[in-house]
């Protein structure tokens, strides 16, 4: 896979009308009250993502793709434009940061996949004491269901959205400069555009806590601990035929790793247990090893590598036991296991 990315950023401060609103609300107040905010910039992007993808819906060399998607191609080019704007405000002891963004992705086989995203975020970084801080933020992405998780199903090869809504809270009290006790809550709602019982509409409620250890250079270490209770939207009753369920518990233990190793390199790795248990068929629970390791290389100024290993596990409730399709993946009637690797050269043209 090879991202070539061009983008334009715009940074520059308010407006000439906000300087004037500004300079008339200094005179109104107090000087005590007055605080200068180098850091708040409002800035727009505006990038071009060109993908190559050899095998788009995932599909078995076994298989024709004249069959399954009415052309005699696997691969696509992918073209990816996006428009953002992103907000810095910093008051007092405060800092607000928001993004908004337009995602067009267009492909150029596979026309019936082109959709526009629509994406935002936002955050408060609020500071109670220089010891006691943390974040509170939301946000909202939207993007396609991932093809190889819905390999050889009747839905693998139309277009359905995933829609992710999250909102989380953390608090983080530094008991010196190195050990810092950390703890949130978490919810997240996730749906599709189009029924698939693979993964069905469901959200997740989540406490989680534990402790970093942190060094001057930036590096850290982190074991936090999460426990979660979700449920399938709009499944009152759980369907006995299908095993379907309509709740589960997640418990998850996690170990993160920041590592400023040179000026121009990092790693951050994590390494995690993660465990659901469903309240009425335990023959759904699933349980295992999660993480990911990233090596950051910034070769030049505009020239960034980035290799890449992930292991997830994912819902993933298809029939009532598990099954081999020869022309597929092994897939279990609970959850999937999907382990990548890639390397990814990022060339970035900027003023």
């Amino acid at each position: 896979m090879l991202l070539l990315t061009f983008s334009h950023r715009n940074n520059r401060r308010y407006g000439r009308w906000l300087a004037v609103t500004a300079y008339l609300f200094l005179l109104l107040m107090p000087p005590q009250y007055v605080h200068a905010a180098p850091g708040d910039t409002l800035s727009a992007t505006v990038g071009t993502t060109i993908m190559y993808d050899t095998n788009v819906f995932r599909l078995s060399p076994l298989i024709n793709p004249a069959v399954v998607l009415g052309v005699p191609s696997r691969s696509d080019q992918i073209i990816t434009s996006t428009f953002a704007i992103n907000l810095n405000k910093v008051y007092l002891m405060q800092r607000f940061e928001a993004t908004g963004s337009l995602v067009d992705n267009r492909y150029n086989n596979f026309d019936f996949l082109n959709f526009l995203g629509k994406n935002y975020n936002a955050s408060w970084y609020w500071y109670a004491t220089p010891y006691l801080h943390g974040r509170l933020s939301g946000s909202h992405s939207e993007a396609l269901n991932n093809f190889a998780n819905l390999t050889g199903f009747a839905n693998s090869t139309t277009q359905n959205l995933r829609t992710n809504d999250n909102y989380h809270f953390e608090g983080i009290f530094e008991i010196d400069r190195a050990w810092h006790l950390i703890g949130g809550i978490d919810h997240s709602v996730t749906k599709n555009s189009k029924i698939t019982v693979q993964d069905f509409n469901n959200q997740i409620s989540s406490v989680e806590g534990g402790i970093r250890y942190t060094r001057p250079s930036g590096a850290s270490l982190t074991y936090k601990v999460r426990s979660g209770r979700g449920e399938f939207i709009n499944r009152p009753e759980p369907i006995v035929a299908s095993l379907f369920d309509t709740r589960f518990d997640e418990m998850e233990h996690d170990l993160r790793m920041l590592w400023p190793v040179t000026g121009k390199t990092s790693i951050d790795a994590r390494v995690g247990y993660l465990s659901r248990e469903h309240k009425h068929f335990p023959q759904r629970d699933f349980a295992g090893f999660v993480g990911n390791f990233n090596l950051n290389w910034a070769m030049t100024g505009k020239v960034r590598v980035t290799a890449s290993w992930a292991r997830q596990l994912s819902n993933y409730q298809t029939v009532a036991f598990a099954f081999l399709n020869p022309n597929f993946q092994r897939f279990s009637s609970s959850f999937v296991v999907n382990n990548r690797f890639s390397i990814v050269p990022l060339w970035r043209v900027a003023p």
